[in-house]
């Protein structure tokens, strides 16, 4: 079986979906599932591709016409337009960008299966978000793609029934993201801690992923001042990309006066990643709304309590006893954190509900096994 992934970009600023293309390519090619990948290179998301394990890459510079469409790329459509009939199945991941819809006409050129991840696209406040325009595009094109793929892979049950609440009748399967068990140990946490001496002898919450609006990071900033408050030793690490919210928390923490007590070290990955999980005491992500957040997986496996956001869409962190899920309001987020840094027994006993409940659940071999298994069911219905 050859399968063609066609996503926006690959870089590790664009956030969750190339982390969940990586993920899963690279499981599905040690299941025998051969796969390719074809990106853009898209500016605004850095020009750092990284290569993924057992799965080509092909990436393509974009044109001018992609600060209205985004990743709009003619020699990546060319490619697919030539290329796609190699392949058996076509899956595209997000539902905006250019690259989903040239996708889509080569799986329809060559009759090839198409299926579609929306990857939180359709959530109503990325609807919201420049809304006009994406209005306009649903109408034009996206509907028709929605509604001819042969099927929806959700991440989520919610994001399957928002797929339903907005009309769409296409066949829908649910495969949660993953985390790689058991990857290589991170350098002794004291290494990173000698990078950023402020986080020294404190108690550290950790928030990983891009720096944007959508991931409540000003109630995260005015939640952690009401916790400094009450925490001498606390101290806010933000590891990830500014997405264009930087300047809102630092005003924020600023005016606070806790501005001292935040790192921000701007996108970490491998070994500098793990080490972050490693020094942090518990983990916090306030999403307005996720499909399913690869990043709270990662501080599960690690083995961190979370406080979540009910946007977050994971109910299993507080059926397991992983973490606290909160309204976004930043008593609440005070709140929670602070029962977790007052009582260090609690805090251990969720990571470890945590890191139980993603080893069961939540691995890349185990997503990778259910969509091999669907793309087969797929393939049997268009021989």
């Amino acid at each position: 079986m050859k399968v063609l992934h066609v996503i926006a970009s690959m870089a590790p600023e664009w956030g969750g979906p190339p982390a969940a293309v990586q993920g899963m390519t690279s499981a599905l090619a040690r299941q025998g599932v051969y796969c390719e990948i074809v990106t853009a290179r898209v500016p605004a998301a850095g020009d750092d591709v990284p290569p993924v394990p057992g799965v080509p890459v092909h990436c393509f510079d974009t044109e001018p016409p992609a600060r209205l469409w985004t990743a709009y790329s003619r020699k990546l459509a060319a490619f697919l337009d030539a290329e796609a009939h190699g392949f058996d199945l076509v899956h595209a991941h997000q539902t905006m960008p250019y690259p989903t819809y040239a996708a889509f006409r080569a799986a329809c050129k060559y009759g090839l299966p198409y299926v579609l991840s929306p990857r939180g696209d359709l959530a109503a406040w990325c609807l919201r978000h420049k809304g006009f325009r994406k209005w306009v595009y649903r109408k034009v094109l996206l509907d028709g793609v929605l509604e001819s793929a042969d099927a929806l892979h959700a991440v989520s049950p919610a994001e399957a029934a928002r797929a339903a609440e907005l009309g769409y009748e296409t066949p829908t399967f649910m495969i949660p993201n993953g985390v790689a068990w058991g990857e290589p140990k991170p350098r002794a946490a004291s290494e990173f801690l000698a990078r950023y001496p402020t986080l020294a002898g404190r108690r550290i919450v950790l928030f990983l992923g891009r720096l944007h609006r959508i991931k409540g990071v000003d109630v995260l900033a005015r939640g952690f001042s009401m916790v400094a408050a009450r925490f001498p030793d606390a101290a806010l690490l933000i590891v990830g990309p500014d997405a264009g919210a930087r300047g809102t928390m630092e005003s924020i923490l600023a005016r606070t006066g806790v501005l001292d007590r935040a790192v921000f070290t701007g996108l970490l990955t491998g070994d500098h990643k793990r080490a972050a999980l490693r020094c942090a005491d518990l983990f916090v992500q306030l999403s307005y709304t996720e499909g399913f957040s690869h990043t709270i997986l990662e501080a599960l496996e690690a083995e961190l309590p979370v406080v979540i956001s009910e946007g977050c869409n994971f109910p299993d962190v507080a059926e397991h006893g992983a973490g606290f899920i909160v309204p976004l309001h930043e008593a609440a987020v005070c709140e929670a954190i602070g029962k977790l840094l007052s009582d260090d027994r609690l805090g251990a006993r969720m990571g470890r509900n945590g890191r139980k409940l993603v080893r069961e659940r939540y691995t890349w071999q185990a997503a990778a096994a259910s969509m091999a298994a669907c793309y087969r069911r797929l393939l049997q219905q268009n021989p």
